[in-house]
């Protein structure tokens, strides 16, 4: 527990140890009369590779919207790939409620016979 808690703490530590690098860098360079850093430039170009290739990943991928993925999985202790299938069913209604009763609707018997196989309850 104790390593999971150093882990985190180190990884929430890193913008504020780069940011005081960072004061400690423009601060001696103003004292010896260098410019500074263009941190706001190379920011901005940063973001903006960022975006591009968001956008040319999502544009360059292989999909078809017909085809459903079955991802790699282990049977028989064997590593069998991926593959792409025809979906079978409908996806324009994915995600959406079968019905508008959050709980769905359940059956139960009125003339007091037991909802289980077994008897059990």
């Amino acid at each position: 527990m104790a390593g999971r808690i150093l882990f985190e703490l180190f990884f929430f530590s890193i913008p504020f140890v780069v940011f005081g690098l960072y004061l400690l860098a423009t601060a001696t360079a103003e004292q010896e009369g260098r410019r500074k850093w263009p941190i706001n430039m190379l920011f901005l170009i940063g973001l903006g590779f960022a975006v591009v290739a968001f956008f040319a990943a999502a544009l360059l991928d292989k999909r078809e919207p017909e085809l459903c993925q079955k991802p790699t999985r282990y049977v028989d202790g064997k590593l069998v790939p991926g593959e792409f299938y025809p979906c079978e069913h409908d996806l324009k209604d994915a995600g959406r409620a079968g019905s508008k009763d959050p709980g769905g609707s359940v059956e139960l018997p009125t003339d007091g016979t037991d909802v289980t196989e077994d008897g059990a309850d």
